[in-house]
């Protein structure tokens, strides 16, 4: 009879090994969790740095539209309107 509670036992899953399934699928929560975050992390420096450079676009069309409206104003003859 031993014999045969002992072959049981070793063909049965131990509770060890639940306790190594729930503590690896703890483990891959957490590094899921962990990649999630570092992707987030990765999306908003993204976001920041399109951001910052639509913005130092924006400011250097703005110098450069300044530049030419200055250029054609000292182009343009300007004559005071006569007096009627």
């Amino acid at each position: 009879m031993g014999l045969i509670k002992k072959t049981a036992s070793m063909l049965t899953p131990a509770r060890v090994s639940r306790h190594r399934r729930r503590a690896s699928q703890s483990k891959a929560a957490n590094a899921q969790a962990r990649l999630a975050d570092a992707e987030r992390k990765a999306a908003e420096e993204q976001a920041a740095a399109i951001a910052k450079t639509l913005d130092e676009d924006e400011a250097q069309r703005k110098a450069d539209l300044d530049k030419v409206a200055t250029k054609e104003a000292e182009a343009l003859p300007w004559d005071p309107p006569a007096d009627s």
